[in-house]
């Protein structure tokens, strides 16, 4: 949208939820228009506000938003600070690269449920996802280093990071090439804000740079009581952290630390630390040289056990999304680059996760149309889609007991089990 019409769009917003606050002596969460809608936030004098598709469910447009909020906080600190220290088309930028981040790194399903993609952990050798498992907790007994995720090609190997700190993260992996790295493939510290310099320099190892990130105040406390019993602490592991605080959205305390990311090819191991991380090499040359090895040898191995990007060949009798509510993670099989090839699908899972969140009650239902049907069953921590693909039985006029659509719970059940999905 040119900018002029962005403007004019957002004077009228605020108008309008300025007007409607004054009337009814609270803001709207939700403006509907003919072929948009928009979710809103008012936090103090600012008004956050996101434009969507109107077929999008109210549920999934407030969760991009809320993403979007969360996103520049981590990354920017508090939003009044942030355009009090920085220049106005600076931020302008960092809005555009989270929006695009968010609209390129998610699938038409993803949006759905705002869910990060899994990797099928049944194309994957065990001992891989344990291995990245090893390297996570090899990392956390260097000093400073509190907890991280690893991350190939948009999907998520293994995390020891809560859902909503993950999605923050993967931002890391969209940018693989980052603007600033040095010519000679050494690593830097990205000046958001400051955050102190190893003392030989801001030269880092190859492929690693170090960025600072505010995290709310109970996200940071928990990572620091991440359970480490079992482990050999490394000294002063256990010493009192300290750093910079700030506020955030509705006044929330932002705690500061860094974001140390290493890449590897389509690799990328992001580590949260204290801030003091950064002031020395030392801590970061053990970080570096523990996981280097390991990192290398998995990313290797990856490469060669996933199936290449692009439509898989293998045509699929069925199509399905398992969607882990706990995690924030969506499992479906079709590639992440690849949208479902059904709309009717897309169309029908969208219209049922609105369903189930306005009907708590409910846990199975199923649709049909006279070209297909979809069954979806849900319970406290999960969400199931099921279709059957193919040209349909008997689909169409008033349901009778030869409707195909009746036998998609049971093929359902047995369909999914390969996929890890038990629906007994």
């Amino acid at each position: 949208t040119p900018l002029d019409q962005q403007e004019l769009l957002c004077s009228q917003v605020a108008g309008v939820v300025r007007w409607m606050a004054e009337i009814s002596g609270s803001p709207p969460q939700l403006i509907r228009l003919r072929k948009l809608k928009f979710a809103v936030r008012v936090d103090g004098s600012y008004l956050w506000v996101l434009g969507c598709a109107a077929d999008l469910p109210d549920t999934s447009c407030h969760s991009f938003l809320d993403r979007l909020i969360g996103l520049f906080c981590f990354y920017n600190g508090s939003l009044s600070q942030a355009y009090k220290e920085r220049p106005r088309g600076e931020l302008d930028r960092a809005w555009e690269r989270y929006v695009r981040h968010v609209q390129h790194s998610t699938s038409d399903l993803h949006r759905i449920f705002s869910s990060l993609w899994a990797m099928d952990k049944t194309k994957v050798d065990p001992l891989l996802l344990l291995k990245a498992a090893l390297i996570l907790q090899t990392c956390q007994r260097a000093l400073h280093v509190l907890a991280g995720c690893i991350i190939y090609k948009g999907l998520v190997v293994s995390t020891q990071l809560p859902p909503g700190l993950t999605a923050k993260v993967l931002l890391q992996e969209a940018e693989a090439d980052p603007e600033g790295l040095p010519a000679n493939g050494g690593g830097q510290l990205q000046d958001q804000e400051s955050i102190p310099v190893p003392a030989e320099g801001s030269c880092l190892p190859q492929g690693v740079h170090i960025s600072p990130v505010y995290l709310l105040e109970n996200e940071a406390a928990a990572l620091r009581d991440f359970p480490l019993e079992w482990m050999a602490r490394s000294p002063g592991r256990s010493g009192t952290a300290s750093a910079a605080v700030t506020n955030g959205p509705g006044g929330a305390a932002l705690v500061r630390m860094a974001l140390y990311v290493h890449r590897v090819r389509g690799l990328v191991l992001a580590l949260l630390a204290e801030e003091q991380l950064a002031e020395g090499e030392g801590a970061i040359e053990d970080v570096y040289h523990s996981s280097l090895a390991s990192l290398n040898g998995l990313e290797v191995h990856l490469k060669e056990t996933l199936p290449k990007d692009g439509p898989s060949s293998v045509k699929s009798s069925y199509g399905f999304a398992h969607y882990d509510s706990i995690q924030n993670v969506l499992t479906a099989n079709f590639p992440p680059a690849v949208p479902p090839p059904d709309q009717p699908f897309l169309r029908a899972v969208s219209l049922l996760h609105t369903d189930f969140h306005q009907l708590p009650t409910v846990s199975e239902i199923t649709v049909r149309n006279a070209s297909t049907a979809v069954y979806a069953c849900r319970n406290a921590i999960q969400e199931t889609y099921f279709q059957q693909l193919g040209s349909p039985l008997r689909n169409s006029g008033a349901p009778n007991p030869r409707d195909s659509a009746f036998a998609l719970p049971s093929r359902a059940k047995q369909k999914l089990l390969k996929h890890g999905v038990n629906l007994l």
